[in-house]
């Protein structure tokens, strides 16, 4: 479950096993405090990903709320980024960097096609 979720969001980069873990490993058995955790942190991921490109304004919010959300550097309430990826075990400063990374170079991308265009 964990495997394929990550391996979409993640470009494929060399790192040591506690760089990508963190503190903690995530166990084979998923409780629902980690169920739910995990689907914030996906649905966030998600939009990242759906909504990236959309007109719509409604889908456009959702991406900016993703993106704010990721971006915040702050672990002033439980279901920060910072908590959700620190309770995963994952190193929330890792995931940041590589989920803004990612979005820069999708928008580098959009830019670049739109001036060839």
């Amino acid at each position: 479950m964990y495997n394929d979720f990550f391996a979409k969001i993640l470009e494929p980069d060399t790192m040591l096993p506690f760089q990508f873990y963190g503190k903690k490993q995530l166990s084979g058995q998923v409780d629902g405090q980690r169920k739910l955790m995990l689907a914030i942190l996906q649905d966030a991921v998600e939009c990242l990903e759906k909504y990236r490109t959309s007109k719509s304004s409604v889908h456009q919010e959702l991406y900016q709320n993703a993106l704010n959300w990721v971006r915040d550097p702050g672990a002033d309430w439980l279901f920060c980024f910072t908590n959700v990826c620190d309770f995963l075990g994952f190193d929330p400063t890792f995931m940041r960097e590589s989920l803004l990374a990612r979005e820069e170079r999708e928008r580098a991308k959009r830019h670049e096609l739109r001036r060839r265009a």
